[in-house]
């Protein structure tokens, strides 16, 4: 199960390489596990027995976890993401040793960074040592977040620390960093050489890392902040967002450039901002702060049937045809029925059955991998020629 966490986490530098105040702000807050993250960590353990089964080690840790966390948060699709990224893995593995025939595997490798990040350590999830190119590899079991590998400041920490580790055993000239994360059939790469990551290890990581650590940086709301745990009480948050906020208030006033460079990049931060507010101020009201003109009230309840077989029978009882009070059986959702038998296996199954309409139009920034929205495809849907 996850353990302490360094203060500088890794899996958070890209926020405290950019707001070097959080750190210290978030050190006090609470930290709740989520119903996702110990799905994430089951899917992890799943990857690393697998990992360590091929090179025959044991898996007695990975075991034990899988046991534990089986019950609530398996499903059929986890074995076939979990087998996706093992044989990725394996795969680099062996072409590694096609160059350097001592090459190594290591699972779950602990790192250390503090040479660069004050008491800073992690773990990495695979890495392939070797002559010339060692690889660092991160499984991502999440589908709500693409990851991307490019300048991606964790996967680069975790490079560092495996060069600071293994540089005298073996001569390493480059380092390759890829994200798996199957869910959503994402696989990014960034290849950069030792001595660049060495460069911005010197000239980016450190100072901000010692400016993070000491607490002397400022608040600097962006992007970044979605996952930050003090967000809903973050005076520089509140003030962009809002700022933004009034700058849309009445959108005939702004030019399409004016959105695109002053609103638009902050949509999502601005609805994620005001979400944390109305769940910080909520707790902070139970636990007896008090706001002036607001009170907590119970919120609207839905009625549910305690004994539906007791209800039933009553129904029954009193003459009423078992049609009109039963529901017939449904069918899950593609969602639901792909986690239990798993994606690849149902869509074997079942694919000639399942038709994607096409999606919603979204504005999304014009980086974004997907293609551009085509409308003839709603207009002409269904015209045969």
């Amino acid at each position: 199960m996850p353990g302490h966490h360094a203060l500088l986490s890794p899996s958070a530098a890209h926020r405290w390489m950019n707001c070097t105040a959080a750190p210290r702000l978030e050190a006090d807050a609470p930290d709740s596990e989520s119903s996702y993250a110990l799905e994430g960590t089951l899917a992890h353990a799943f990857c690393a027995r697998k990992l360590k089964k091929h090179l025959g080690l044991s898996t007695a840790a990975e075991d034990a976890e899988i046991a534990e966390l089986s019950p609530r948060f398996y499903s059929g699709e986890m074995d076939e993401y979990t087998d996706a990224y093992a044989t990725a893995v394996i795969e680099r593995l062996q072409a590694a040793r096609t160059m350097t025939p001592d090459a190594r595997l290591l699972v779950e490798t602990r790192l250390d960074f503090s040479e660069y990040v004050p008491e800073s350590f992690g773990t990495s999830d695979a890495t392939i040592i070797a002559d010339g190119l060692m690889e660092v590899i991160d499984f991502k079991y999440g589908k709500g977040v693409r990851v991307e590998a490019v300048h991606n400041e964790q996967m680069m920490i975790y490079a560092l620390g495996a060069f600071l580790r293994h540089s005298l055993e073996y001569g390493i000239r480059r380092v390759r960093m890829t994200i798996v994360q199957p869910r959503i059939d994402n696989l990014s790469e960034y290849e950069i050489s030792v001595a660049d990551l060495l460069r911005w290890a010197d000239e980016e990581l450190r100072p901000k890392a010692r400016e993070a650590f000491d607490g002397t940086g400022a608040q600097r709301p962006g992007e970044w902040c979605r996952f930050c745990r003090v967000k809903g009480a973050c005076k520089a948050l509140a003030g962009k967002c809002v700022d933004t906020a009034r700058a849309m208030s009445d959108p005939a006033l702004l030019t399409p450039e004016d959105m695109a460079r002053d609103v638009l990049p902050w949509l999502s931060t601005v609805k994620s901002w005001v979400a944390s507010i109305e769940e910080y101020t909520l707790q902070q009201a139970l636990s007896g702060v008090a706001y002036s003109g607001y009170k907590v009230v119970e919120g609207r309840s839905v009625r549910r049937i305690s004994d539906e077989n007791a209800v039933a029978d009553i129904l029954h009882d009193q003459g009423y045809d078992d049609s009109e009070f039963m529901k017939p059986s449904q069918l899950c959702g593609i969602t639901e029925l792909e986690r239990l038998v798993g994606k690849k296996r149902f869509t074997q199954l079942c694919g000639d059955y399942v038709t994607k309409p096409q999606g919603k139009p979204t504005l999304v920034e014009a980086g974004d991998k997907r293609p551009a929205y085509n409308t003839a495809a709603d207009d002409f849907g269904g015209v045969e020629v």
